[in-house]
């Protein structure tokens, strides 16, 4: 008996360490390890590689600094700098989409005071974002990428890439 409740302090003891540790790298994340801004300003099909390579930047960036720092580096059930620099790639190709599209209804379509065509994109757009959340959601991505914890990152990279997708689609076709 006095085994087991020394094993359950044990647990508890270095659970609560390990929380400690999580806390303190977490403490480390920044949006700034990120810099993929130049890549929105180019006119190219290879912005969305543009930003997979910042991400991948972003990883081994925050990774180098935790264990400069002699910090774990946090997974399973903390956020992992893989996933913490996707959803940051993920929050700035959803910007960089949204100003393209505000851009794009702003200018409005050639014949003035065509308000159905406006409205007809703002229709096709919320239907892209119900297509983009199915297609990246957990329970398509999950099937495909299974056998690990990672599939936060997964999920954001795809979003990622649908946005910088459709935010090019909306400045070449309108």
């Amino acid at each position: 008996m006095l085994r087991q409740i020394l094993a359950f302090g044990f647990v508890v003891v270095a659970a609560s360490a390990q929380a400690n540790d999580w806390e303190a790298a977490s403490a480390e994340y920044d949006e700034s390890y990120l810099q993929v801004e130049a890549c929105f300003a180019i006119e190219s099909i290879d912005q969305a590689a543009c930003v997979i390579a910042g991400i991948q930047e972003c990883v081994i960036d925050l990774e180098t600094v935790l264990e400069s720092k002699g910090l774990p580096i946090p997974g399973g059930a903390a956020v992992s700098p893989s996933e913490y620099c996707n959803y940051i790639g993920a929050g700035r190709a959803d910007e960089y989409l949204n100003a393209v599209y505000q851009r794009v209804i702003a200018q409005g379509p050639s014949r003035p005071g065509d308000q159905e065509s406006i409205a007809n994109l703002r229709v096709a757009q919320r239907q892209w974002i119900q297509f983009a959340d199915e297609m990246c959601s957990e329970k398509n991505i999950v099937g495909w990428h299974s056998g690990g914890s990672g599939w936060g990152a997964v999920t954001a990279e795809c979003i990622t890439i649908l946005s910088i997708q459709q935010a090019q689609n909306l400045e070449r076709f309108f």
